[in-house]
């Protein structure tokens, strides 16, 4: 009797077992959240390094000349510039109306002659290489010193033997303003202002 008894106690208990689980919600799965993913590493490209541009080229080294040295009876210094040492012929200055007429020497220095170089290669290379031994000029200078105006007249190049490199002549050149604290003002200063001065005539003696 005490066995039957057992047994459906424990079929009683078995429904209720069953039926709790029935009863019972099902148990959804939350999704867990993707962990992202790191971005991947850039591949850093080294590049070569950049070699700096080569420096210009420098002109040709020019050979060495002997400079003239212009007559002190002749020619007056009136001053120097980064392209030459400049002098006036004082013995042959033309003057009519407000216009002086003046010849001018200068002794070019390197800088001037490297210049000259580069620029008659543009047109004549040949021609160029004698520009290695230029080493002065001779130009007459027209001067208006009322209006404060120049402009030039002839010019010649020299080489150091003193051969003629090239010749120019100009007809009717424009004329241009005498700018402040260059060659030509400076020159204006000794041409111009000894033309100005008034002379002075003495009173004769009674």
């Amino acid at each position: 009797m005490k066995k039957i008894y057992a047994v459906v106690y424990i079929f009683i208990l078995a429904l209720f077992l069953l039926a709790g689980c029935a009863k019972a919600p099902p148990v959804v799965k939350k999704d867990e959240p993707k962990v992202k993913e790191p971005p991947p590493v850039p591949v850093v490209v080294k590049k070569p390094p950049v070699a700096p541009p080569p420096p210009p080229p420098d002109m040709e080294k020019l050979p060495d000349i002997v400079r003239s040295v212009p007559d002190s009876k002749v020619w007056v210094r009136y001053g120097k510039t980064k392209m030459g040492e400049n002098y006036y012929n004082q013995t042959n200055i033309a003057r009519s109306s407000n216009i002086a007429t003046v010849t001018l020497y200068r002794v070019v220095t390197d800088l001037c002659r490297k210049q000259m170089i580069e620029e008659v290669k543009k047109y004549n290379p040949k021609k160029s290489v004698k520009y290695h031994y230029y080493e002065h000029d001779v130009r007459v200078d027209e001067m208006d010193c009322k209006n404060q105006k120049w402009r030039v007249k002839d010019l010649i190049h020299y080489d150091d033997k003193g051969s003629v490199l090239d010749h120019h002549t100009y007809e009717n050149e424009p004329w241009q303003p005498i700018k402040f604290v260059t060659d030509h003002h400076t020159l204006q200063k000794s041409i111009c202002v000894a033309e100005e001065k008034p002379v002075v005539k003495k009173k004769k003696k009674k």
